[in-house]
């Protein structure tokens, strides 16, 4: 087990900057998910911890050694891929046998033996070894490629969307194997994702990252609450966060935010949020969780009309539309609406996000 640092670590293809001057820090024993879209660096991030990948400026330290100037080897990493990286003529047990067999570990026969057995126990693919991995299910393929990254007991785990491509009800139950044994372990660990549930639902701390920027590292709480730029806010829920144009302004001696769909005075809190009395063109987010939906006219409540329902078993998406926005509300399917119905909905002022317009940035951090 080891810490992880990595300061200004820059990675160039030619022309193209994969890491623009990433910089983090991992507690030894942290479960860290690195979470951004396709594209965003996540894979390049992993290849140089690991060596695979030469850094173009920067350092990397693993439990407090210098480590770019090392080969793969020589770090003590362990890396898991999407796609397997199976030998497919071989068995599950010489698969999962295979790294322990490097002349740097000098390994006995009947330990690599007892390593394989241990690991593929607790994976429950023990009566698969053996067989060939050609023989494989893709649940059971993605469990060998876990053991052997297991079976070396190395500093780091890096985990490059290992499960991505797996059914849903399959990637819930690896999630969880996932999680469980990084704690059993208590090995340092990076994982990457796409996806904001495995992100928040694994990660003792969640690193998001886009075009080879960090752009917030928190915990699962902080980047959902807390987003620190729109960007953020949008990647992170499902359905995504609803935005819209805002201005700040003067009605009646009294500040109000405003926009196509609705209209209020801003409270004290949200006065506190903005700091910058010059700001006046926001941009405004607002989950879908937190809008509510009547029939009647009440005060604090705006009309829209339905635009389109998403049945979704015990909650629904319904799509509003309103002063030419569209927007999404997520609430039970207990109360049925009709396409064209006129609604209300309502929310509280806590749960607005108020991002500067030009920047994206949230007004919290400005």
């Amino acid at each position: 087990m080891a810490d992880l640092l990595i300061r200004n670590l820059w990675k160039k293809y030619g022309k193209v900057t994969a890491l623009k001057g990433v910089n983090l820090e991992v507690n030894d024993g942290e479960l860290i998910t690195i979470l951004g879209p396709s594209g965003a660096g996540k894979t390049s991030l992993l290849q140089t911890i690991a060596g695979v990948e030469k850094i173009t400026v920067g350092d990397i330290f693993i439990g407090g050694k210098p480590v770019k100037d090392l080969s793969p080897s020589e770090r003590d990493v362990a890396m898991v891929f999407e796609t397997y990286a199976l030998y497919p003529n071989k068995t599950v047990f010489e698969n999962m046998a295979f790294p322990l067999k490097s002349p740097f570990r000098q390994l006995r026969r009947e330990e690599i033996e007892k390593r394989v057995k241990e690991i593929a126990q607790m994976l429950q693919i023990d009566w698969l070894l053996d067989r060939n991995v050609s023989q494989l299910s893709g649940g059971q393929r993605q469990r060998v490629a876990l053991g052997r990254m297991l079976v070396r007991h190395p500093q780091l785990f890096l985990m490059d969307e290992p499960i991505a491509h797996l059914d849903a009800k399959l990637r819930h139950n690896l999630r969880a194997e996932i999680k469980n044994i990084q704690r059993t372990f208590k090995t340092t660990t990076l994982y990457t994702t796409h996806d904001y549930r495995e992100a928040l639902g694994m990660g003792d701390r969640v690193v998001v990252l886009n075009e080879g920027k960090v752009l917030q590292v928190g915990t699962p709480e902080e980047i959902y609450d807390f987003p620190k730029n729109d960007f953020v806010g949008d990647l992170v829920g499902d359905p995504s966060m609803n935005f819209f144009p805002g201005e700040i302004i003067t009605d009646e001696g009294q500040l109000h935010l405003k926009t196509p769909v609705f209209q209020i005075m801003l409270d004290e809190k949200m006065l506190k949020s903005l700091k910058s009395e010059s700001l006046k063109k926001v941009k405004v987010g607002l989950r879908p969780s937190d809008i509510f939906l009547a029939r009647e006219k009440s005060d604090g409540l705006f009309q829209a009309e339905v635009y389109v329902m998403e049945p979704l078993g015990v909650v629904q998406i319904v799509s509003l539309q309103a002063g030419g926005e569209k927007f999404q509300v997520k609430c039970s399917s207990s109360e049925s609406f009709q396409m064209g119905e006129k609604v209300y909905f309502g929310f509280s002022s806590d749960r607005l996000y108020l991002f500067d317009y030009e920047t994206g940035l949230n007004v919290k951090y400005l």
